[in-house]
């Protein structure tokens, strides 16, 4: 039992489980307009892996006091993982387009200097007040909507911008937790949204966010398809995940059960939706036999 939990403690907080929930927004994305992005969605694994590891490594003296014991009695293991997954990320990186490749480099560049400073004397982006919620928000979207479409610029319609502000939304109102969940830990110069208007109001614009998510599926699907009801179900849950969120709750509820939330809503999808691929110009779906 005791070799399970901590095989569980290394695949949560070696950011396993957040690399799988990427993951799952590409696949999410593949299903929604009938492209092959598995590349992408691979590297899009593995590259989160190393990026949010890195992150840590050089945010090891602010974090939280459990995490930073952690990590330092799993240096090795998490030393194995990244070199794997920054093997995956070579290997998939190569197989890349062109136009993929220009697209990555921002996202890249975004995530590096989210931590480490411009310049001497300088915070990372992280540091600007209210920039890293809208930061995550934006990197994740591109990463799961722009990214594996890229390449086929016929799907650059009304409907991939519609899946693209619902992703931002998506994961803007699912961040929110995380910064409750740190609010007495983080400083108060970072200003996050609790630290701004209050741990209530971060819920209420997160469950706002989260409607408009439901909103942009109502102008993309039939109501009574199953892929509205789905993507009901997951914001209805992404709610009351929100609602019950505070403080007091352990590390496991934001960072496995609010992570799950885009691994459950692909797998729904998988499962359950219509069989369909966003028409090329005009918002809609086509139903195929």
């Amino acid at each position: 039992m005791n070799l399970v939990k901590k095989g569980f403690s290394f695949y949560v907080f070696g950011n396993i489980h957040v690399a799988l929930a990427v993951y799952s927004l590409v696949k999410l994305t593949s299903l929604q307009f009938g492209s092959n992005n598995d590349e992408i969605a691979c590297l899009s694994f593995f590259g989160t892996i190393v990026s949010y590891n890195l992150i840590r490594y050089f945010q090891l003296d602010k974090l939280n006091t459990s995490i930073s014991i952690w990590i330092k009695a799993n240096r090795n293991g998490l030393l194995v993982l990244n070199f794997l997954a920054g093997a995956g990320c070579v290997f998939y990186l190569v197989k890349l387009e062109r136009s993929e490749v220009w697209l990555l480099i921002p996202l890249v560049f975004a995530t590096f200097f989210y931590v480490l400073p411009f310049r001497s004397g300088t915070t990372g982006l992280r540091g600007v007040p209210m920039l890293k919620l809208l930061l995550i928000s934006f990197i994740w979207a591109a990463l799961t909507v722009i990214l594996p479409l890229v390449s086929s610029t016929d799907y650059f319609s009304d409907s991939m911008w519609l899946i693209l502000g619902q992703r931002f939304f998506f994961v803007f109102a699912i961040t929110i937790p995380f910064d409750i969940r740190d609010a007495d830990f983080d400083k108060p110069e970072l200003l996050t949204l609790p630290h701004l208007i209050g741990t209530d109001r971060s819920k209420l614009i997160a469950i706002i966010a989260l409607m408009a998510c439901i909103y942009v599926s109502s102008t993309l699907y039939e109501l009574r398809s199953s892929n509205y009801i789905i993507d009901t179900v997951i914001m209805s849950i992404s709610m009351i995940l929100v609602l019950f969120t505070n403080v007091r709750r352990l590390r496991y509820y934001t960072a496995f059960w609010i992570e799950s939330l885009p691994i459950l809503w692909y797998l729904f999808y998988l499962v359950f939706a219509d069989q369909f691929v966003f028409e090329n110009h005009d918002i809609g779906i086509i139903l195929t036999p």
